[in-house]
């Protein structure tokens, strides 16, 4: 039923106890225990001191981050990472893993740090996640939305300087990619611009710069996994057979119903729409417990987790279990492979617009859409040998169906056969050899870099 999880075995104290009843009381509290056995729910100081014990306690193990955006009322956002050899330039794939972007959602920044304590509390003890963190780094960001946090809110505080609620953002509306049909929003809510929010900048920035093959972001409530589109106009995603594989082999863990998120209601501006057709890594939301957050409810976030009680044997950490196999599996993601001068700075880069829909102004009338620039960079160190594998996401891009003409649904196996721009450089950025790669999901490709070996040492012309 607790699946992996690493159960305390009984103490001497327990076996030499006057009231066996107690004993057998407390042992089945430890089985019932959260990884990190809190009882109730976290403040942000609760949140941000433990993720920095984590980090200071376990440090080849958990690095601390600070997201580089502030929120609008100044608040610092941070997260950790969480892998072997955790400061290394290593090319793993990643688990991004967030809560709270709406800020009265509690549970959902709970479960988030929870699967981080699990982790690190079962590696070297647990041999699935001792392997799982060979291969994969996983990334957690428990509150996005700090200031609505703070305010026990749904929402940020926007651009008012009073933090007034009738300004607030729902900043789980305010991702670029489909931004402005109001489809779930107004234009109060939605936020002044696509991607206008220093918490959704955040977001964007990490996703951007990490080669994050598997993203959930947590919220409550309602027991789904919910996978695009948002609105049903925009039809189903290009890569619909492996997304409903994997929303389906999480569900048979957790009990969720796994569904197209526009048919449990329409939206648009939420991160798994947005990061799928930015990286074409596969996003989702959970909507964990059955119950919306109030101060009474943390029974409830300890059996959804463990699958215990209501929710027996059906454990929400094994849902986010199945999305870390995947996230490490080569099969879901594309490899680059290659050797390269030790020490060359290895960059690879996408440009390319996406689009919001055509944005429907308080006014009634509605503009043409509005074309988003977007950028991913991420960077890898060659090793000593100079031999590298990268796990990548593909370079092979789904065919929006948000359009510069306007919503155009695309559908199963639609593609734009785009390619990586691969750069090696010198430390000081000196870039020694340009090449194309193009690769698919499940490929992969070899890339010796010769040039770049050759000048690196010295052998060859300066530019």
């Amino acid at each position: 039923m607790l699946g992996s999880l690493s159960i305390p075995a009984a103490t001497a104290g327990f076996a030499e106890s006057a009231d066996p009843a107690a004993a057998v009381q407390e042992l089945a509290a430890q089985a019932a225990a959260l990884p990190s056995g809190r009882t109730t729910y976290r403040t942000i100081t609760d949140y941000n001191d433990e993720m920095l014990a984590l980090s200071t306690q376990h440090p080849g193990l958990v690095k601390h981050i600070t997201l580089p955006h502030k929120t609008r009322q100044g608040r610092e956002v941070y997260g950790i990472e969480v892998t072997h050899d955790v400061d290394a330039s290593d090319g793993k794939p990643v688990l991004f893993m967030m809560g709270m972007h709406h800020g009265n959602e509690w549970p959902s920044g709970e479960h988030t740090l929870e699967f981080a304590y699990d982790l690190i509390n079962n590696d070297g003890k647990d041999p699935r996640i001792t392997r799982l963190l060979d291969q994969a780094r996983v990334i957690f960001v428990p509150v996005v939305n700090v200031d609505g946090f703070m305010l026990n809110r749904r929402t940020s505080c926007g651009v008012s300087p009073t933090c007034a609620s009738s300004a607030g953002v729902d900043i789980n509306r305010n991702y670029p990619f489909g931004w402005g049909s109001n489809a779930g929003s107004t234009t109060t809510n939605r936020g002044p611009g696509p991607g206008s929010e220093p918490e959704i900048q955040n977001i964007m920035d990490l996703t951007s710069a990490n080669q994050v093959t598997v993203l959930i972001t947590n919220h409550t409530s309602g027991h789904t996994i919910l996978r695009p589109p948002l609105e049903k106009r925009a039809g189903d995603t290009p890569d619909e057979a492996v997304y409903a594989a994997l929303t389906d082999a999480m569900a048979a863990k957790n009990g969720y119903t796994g569904m197209k998120s526009g048919f449990d209601y329409e939206t648009t501006g939420e991160t798994p729409d947005w990061s799928y057709y930015a990286t074409r890594g596969l996003g989702f939301t959970f909507e964990i417990m059955k119950t919306q957050s109030t101060n009474n409810t943390y029974p409830e976030v300890i059996e959804d987790y463990l699958g215990t009680g209501r929710y027996e044997g059906k454990s929400n950490r094994e849902a986010f279990m199945v999305a870390l196999e995947y996230a490490a599996d080569p099969a879901g993601h594309s490899v680059i492979t290659g050797q390269g001068p030790k020490g060359a700075v290895l960059t690879i880069t996408k440009d390319f617009d996406l689009w919001t829909a055509p944005i429907k102004q308080a006014s009634g009338v509605t503009d043409p859409p509005v074309a988003v620039p977007t950028h991913l960079e991420s960077r890898l160190i060659t090793p000593t040998n100079g031999k590298f594998t990268w796990h990548v996401n593909p370079s092979v891009r789904p065919a929006p169906a948000y359009t510069e003409t306007g919503v155009v649904a695309t559908g199963p196996g639609m593609f734009l056969k785009e390619s990586w721009t691969l750069t090696c450089a010198r430390p000081t950025g000196e870039v020694l050899e340009t090449v194309h790669v193009t690769v698919d999901r499940g490929e992969k490709v070899d890339v010796r870099l010769q040039e770049c070996k050759t000048r690196f040492n010295g052998n060859g012309p300066k530019n």
